[in-house]
């Protein structure tokens, strides 16, 4: 394996023991280069280099390539964000996307509690039970209850974890201690972020584009601290 160090540089690669290292190959190496997923390679002469920020640009690359399933434009944007803003405006965007992704047209979606039936294969009485345990959110339209592409989605994840052997204990008690979080998130907001809003006049439009950045860096704090905290435990 061919590596070049010096007192100034990291340690430098080749591209075949980058291939090896990465296992990425060669050839789909050069391909992101000539697409610009990967930061230009140090060159010493004829000889291209790589160090340790284009193994990790490859590792980013494979994660959301092969386990998020985006397209290489998306990931090229991502990157570019990463490039820009940092990993933490990086995974912001990628989870906005997810979210969007994963609850798109979701508010629009109306259901009737026979469809709902229907569609999530559950009975009456389980939508019942769930609702009055404020684990299903329905509204009321013209004298009828509908829900949402949201409770469409909450009971797919409600049997989900009924297949592991959870119980929907568990989804009632994290409904309660978030209920909680949201109540402090409310009162920071209006404490903190409504002040300045006023002060400076910021138009509605752009008070709810900072209001959905504000939510998108809570929830993936919430995500990441929960699962930093689940492992420690």
């Amino acid at each position: 394996m061919s590596l070049v160090q010096s007192d100034a540089e990291p340690q430098l690669l080749r591209i075949d023991d980058l291939a090896h290292l990465s296992g990425v190959a060669s050839r789909t190496i050069r391909f992101y280069n000539t697409q610009g997923l990967l930061p230009a390679p140090m060159m010493r002469g004829r000889v291209a280099y790589y160090n340790q920020e284009h193994m990790l640009v490859l590792g980013i690359v494979r994660e959301l390539k092969e386990q998020q399933n985006l397209p290489l434009e998306v990931i090229k944007q991502l990157l570019e964000i990463r490039a820009q803003q940092g990993d933490v405006q990086m995974n912001l965007a990628l989870k906005q996307r997810l979210l969007r992704t994963l609850t798109g047209g979701a508010q629009q979606v109306r259901l009737s509690k026979d469809e709902l039936i229907q569609q999530a294969g559950v009975t009456g009485e389980e939508i019942d039970e769930l609702v009055s345990q404020g684990l299903l959110f329905p509204t009321e339209v013209e004298d009828e209850v509908q829900f949402s592409g949201d409770d469409v989605l909450l009971l797919d994840l409600y049997q989900s974890l009924k297949q592991f052997g959870l119980p929907i204990a568990l989804p009632a008690l994290i409904r309660f201690q978030l209920r909680q979080l949201v109540r402090s998130e409310i009162a920071s907001c209006e404490q903190y972020v409504l002040p300045q809003w006023r002060e400076s006049g910021l138009p509605l439009e752009q008070q709810t584009e900072q209001f959905e950045k504000i939510l998108t860096l809570t929830d993936t704090l919430i995500s990441v601290m929960h699962r930093k905290l689940l492992y420690q435990v």
